[in-house]
């Protein structure tokens, strides 16, 4: 049997609480960031957020372009997301030290990710500042997906390992 006492947990082992989440590839118009904070926040129309550190160069470009695009991987990308998240754009350029292709986006400025099979393009409309990073809220204006595509067979990102995601287990 379980105890229901209350335990104190720290943020890290809290964090370790929640599932799996989706770990995305977000373009600018000339550089690209490994992001694992994405999340919709509403439905009509339809809003996406990104999570960028204001360190983080990507950060100064948003504020600059006010477009972005979510190129979601799929685990064959896994070295290029590595490299997204670990190179920095201001020094190098991140799609080629990742072997990525950037091409025109249909409605946005921001370019999208050849080999991601699915592309959502957004221009921000709110900023929600916090400590650490800020939460660029961009409307999605076009979507597009490869044949074969399937967001339950994309990337996840858990506390310390990348991810598939398991069965289905029940229709909603």
């Amino acid at each position: 049997m379980t105890s229901n006492k209350p335990v104190s947990l720290t943020a890290k082992e809290v964090l370790a609480l929640l599932p799996p989440y989706p770990i995305v590839l977000v373009t600018t118009q000339t550089n690209v960031i490994t992001v694992n904070q994405v999340m919709y926040f509403t439905f009509s129309p339809l809003r996406i957020g990104v999570g960028i550190a204001h360190a983080r160069y990507t950060h100064a470009l948003l504020r600059q372009e006010c477009e972005f695009v979510i190129n979601v991987p799929g685990a064959d990308l896994i070295e290029a997301v590595k490299v997204c998240g670990a190179v920095s754009g201001r020094k190098d350029d991140k799609f080629a030290a990742a072997g990525l292709s950037p091409r025109p986006s249909s409605q946005v400025a921001a370019v999208s990710i050849a080999e991601c099979t699915a592309h959502i393009e957004c221009r921000v409309e709110q900023h929600i500042v916090f400590e650490e990073r800020t939460w660029f809220v961009g409307r999605v204006v076009a979507a597009l997906q490869q044949e074969g595509h399937s967001g339950v067979a994309a990337l996840m990102c858990g506390r310390h390992d990348y991810l598939l995601p398991g069965i289905v287990v029940a229709p909603r």
